[in-house]
């Protein structure tokens, strides 16, 4: 059916405008659902129909997954009395940044200036977390390991508190990071040297620490009295209490961002990103690449925005964290210029002697 409508003939541009059309009239539709089932929720048709919950109908008529069903049904509630949710969704934004806006009990408007990751880790860090729910947590935490019948393989699982797994996760990292590669001068995916350096860690008779470094950022911690706005290197929200025990006992590197979360400046002084200014950009960048779209937490690097060579600072609004692959791929191999976009002010690529595309 849709072979004969010409596709190959539009243009690249036409083409991502299609489908970003597309996707807003999928929100439209959602606003619909979304008003459908909040009628429905009234009238307890689920009970009606001998089901457990909305969620659980929901699924079976729609003949969606249980994990698509309870997203609508949880933005349908969060949004009820959130006109304004309705509205952005009803005009066309898309239904992932309306589910992660819902999570934020503050109006803080669309936040366009953050990709739908950026919003829900502006959601989780404006979460509390009390004492009670960190006393919890910690109580929660498990490991099973679990052989095969003839022990040739073992599975293990389980879950940790964000400081517990910041600590594993560090130490793990850093460790992979020093194996050497193999026989085929490949290293090996992470997963498969994050295993490695697990059986490393516990054969070894010095495991090496694992220093761990906390942001506060202090419009959010003050008022909170510490419940919100302390966030560990790695991504994870601690509340209180995990940071008096951090800062009793562990090795530590504090960061206190003020006003807008800006850390310290270098300037012209020197070209190589000092640590703890590397640690504090990609904390700033959400411990992750900042490229539009892009949630890659492996190998990330700070980049100049403006080159040293061209006079460029070493100062965090010239520095910008990125994958290696946004990073030597594509900005120093294939020689593409990141830019801001016009509307959002994201962060997107273009070819060489090629402007920004005309894009919504």
């Amino acid at each position: 059916m849709f072979g004969g409508m010409g596709y190959r003939e539009w243009s690249t541009d036409r083409l991502e405008l299609e489908l970003v059309a597309d996707e807003g009239e999928r929100s439209r539709l959602a606003a619909k659902d979304l008003a459908i089932l909040e009628e429905l929720d009234a009238r307890q048709v689920a009970t009606a129909d001998g089901c457990r919950s909305l969620s659980e109908w929901t699924a079976s008529r729609l003949d969606v997954s249980l994990e698509t069903a309870k997203s609508l049904v949880r933005t349908m509630r969060r949004t009820s009395h959130r006109p304004e949710l309705r509205e952005a969704l009803a005009s066309g934004v898309s239904f992932d940044r309306v589910e992660a806006l819902s999570r934020i009990p503050d109006h803080l408007g669309r936040l366009d200036h953050l990709d739908v990751a950026g919003v829900r880790r502006e959601a989780a860090r404006r979460a509390r977390i009390s004492s009670e729910t960190e006393t919890r947590t910690a109580a929660d935490q498990y490991l099973v390991i679990q052989p095969s019948l003839d022990q040739s393989w073992w599975k293990l699982w389980g879950g940790l508190d964000g400081y517990a797994g910041a600590i594993v996760d560090k130490a793990l990292t850093e460790t992979a990071d020093q194996l050497p590669p193999l026989p085929d001068r490949s290293r090996g995916d992470s997963s498969w040297r994050k295993a490695t350096a697990l059986t490393a860690l516990c054969i070894t008779d010095n495991p090496p620490p694992a220093q761990i470094s906390v942001f506060i950022d202090t419009d959010h911690a003050v008022p909170s009295n510490g419940e919100t706005g302390v966030v560990l290197e790695t991504g994870p929200r601690i509340g209180a209490d995990t940071l008096e025990a951090i800062l009793c006992d562990a090795v530590t590197e504090i960061t206190v961002n003020t006003e807008n979360g800006i850390p310290m400046a270098y300037g012209r002084h020197t070209r190589t990103i000092p640590p703890a200014l590397r640690r504090a950009i990609i904390h700033r960048d959400h411990n992750r690449c900042a490229a539009d779209g892009c949630n890659s937490r492996n190998r990330l690097q700070i980049h100049h925005i403006t080159p040293w060579s061209q006079g460029g600072r070493t100062d965090p609004d010239n520095l910008i964290t990125l994958c290696w692959y946004h990073h030597h791929i594509v900005i120093h191999q294939q020689h593409h210029t990141l830019y801001h976009h016009p509307e959002h002010g994201r962060i997107r690529f273009k070819r060489p002697n090629r402007g920004p595309p005309d894009e919504t």
